[in-house]
């Protein structure tokens, strides 16, 4: 990274994700020299555990409320064309998308990550409005990761229409194998490096953006 920075081709802006108006800082620091042409979303939580709690995030919204102060600071800078954004969430969040995992990581899945899939949940009720697709769950996410009222803050659906949603099997410190399944079908899946993740995205999502905007990709071993 620090040859990148070296070399004036990043920028760095303190701020935190949480914070309204630091986002709003940097995404009107992004845009100081040209238009903002693609944005890549892939906040998460650490896991943590409690005796009393079990497996948990520390900030059950984390995700969801980066997502939304990011959302609300496009849509107010008013751009003249909206950019590209890349999201990345998880699989086994919706019930099709966890009903179809193997029973090793739909056990995992329930007992372990309960909490931050309930924030992805969130995170992808407000992408999918973005989008403008249909709502795919029977239920909205709870409201300690987003408000019942949040619809309030934002234009009708499909103002952001040019972004792929792209859900990973299990994140792994793996090697890059560039041999992985993707579809927009959920399918069985156990796991996916996090190399392998970045290759799909840098690799075939970028260069062909077009195809897949709009889209919600599923990518696994």
């Amino acid at each position: 990274m620090q040859s990148y920075i070296q070399a004036g081709k990043v920028t760095l802006v303190k701020g935190d994700g949480l914070v309204k108006s630091d986002v709003e800082d940097a995404w009107s620091k992004a845009n100081q020299d040209r238009p903002v042409d693609l944005v890549l979303f892939t906040v998460g939580g650490a896991l943590k555990f409690q005796m009393s709690k079990g497996f948990f995030i520390e900030t059950p919204n984390l995700t969801t409320k980066c997502a939304s102060n990011l959302l609300q600071a496009i849509v107010a800078s008013n751009p003249r064309e909206m950019p590209r954004l890349i999201a990345v969430s998880s699989t086994g969040i919706t019930k099709k998308s966890h009903d179809t995992l193997p029973f090793v990581m739909r056990q995992m899945y329930t007992y372990m990550l309960p909490s931050p899939h309930a924030d992805k949940l969130g995170l992808e009720r407000l992408l999918q409005h973005a989008m403008g697709r249909p709502w795919e769950e029977n239920v909205e996410p709870n409201e300690e990761v987003l408000p019942s009222d949040w619809k309030k803050d934002y234009p009708a659906a499909g103002f952001l229409p040019n972004m792929v949603v792209v859900r990973p099997a299990f994140l792994t410190d793996g090697r890059e194998t560039a041999t992985y399944k993707v579809s927009p079908d959920d399918f069985s899946s156990y796991t996916i490096s996090r190399r392998d993740v970045a290759h799909f995205i840098g690799k075939r999502l970028l260069p062909e953006f077009d195809t897949w905007s709009g889209s919600i990709v599923n990518v696994g071993y």
